[in-house]
């Protein structure tokens, strides 16, 4: 038995040390990108027919409305300033087809899971985010890095011009964007995934000691 415990210490270390490393990526690059989060009325076909008809709209209006040499805070700033007209695209496309759910378009603080853009894998984490959601909005969701502008080059399947990387490159260290646009996406994704597992299992323990 007291031979495994200095195996069972080594792997506290270890897992602690890669979930610290993991965090402060996820740190680095929840503040700086933005997400845009739809989410739709519920699960049925017409539902999400709509929820994507809405996100197309909101893309193809929002596709010009951050600078060229734009940072994140001015990003942020600029979709503050474009929140009530987001709306409007939303209620206006909503009604364009026949139905009459309510648009709620908010700006803060939303949770989202691991997820690969193209070339960029993100880790599961807290992103400010522009939310849109339709009715109830109880159906399935669907998201997007919206600064650096990746959903506006294919929204049904994204991939970020070399501008959009080098944005998010001056805003992450050399280790940190290698992590991110790693060429094994797979690879990377399983990574984050463990650590988003790890990060619930510890949330959990913590709500259980409270």
């Amino acid at each position: 038995m007291k031979k495994f415990i200095p195996v069972v210490i080594i792997g506290f270390i270890i897992t602690m040390a890669v979930s610290s490393y993991f965090g402060k990526v996820e740190s680095a690059l929840s503040d700086n990108v933005l997400r845009l989060h739809v989410i739709a009325n519920s699960d049925s076909d017409a539902d999400q027919e709509l929820k994507l008809k809405v996100r197309d709209k909101i893309l193809q209006s929002s596709g010009g409305v951050f600078a060229k040499d734009c940072n994140i805070a001015e990003a942020k700033e600029t979709v503050k300033a474009n929140i009530a007209e987001i709306e409007k695209t939303a209620r206006e496309t909503v009604a364009e087809n026949g139905c009459d759910y309510p648009v709620k378009v908010t700006f803060g603080k939303s949770d989202f899971p691991t997820k690969a853009y193209g070339k960029v894998t993100l880790p599961a984490g807290t992103y400010e985010a522009l939310k849109v959601e339709i009715g109830e909005a109880k159906g399935k969701n669907w998201w997007c890095v919206m600064f650096p502008p990746l959903c506006f080059v294919d929204a049904s399947s994204p991939e970020m011009s070399a501008d959009a990387m080098a944005v998010l490159k001056e805003n992450l260290t050399d280790d940190e964007y290698a992590l991110v646009t790693n060429s094994d996406n797979a690879g990377v994704e399983i990574k984050f995934k463990a650590y988003e597992i790890w990060q619930n299992g510890k949330n959990k323990v913590k709500l259980m000691l409270k």
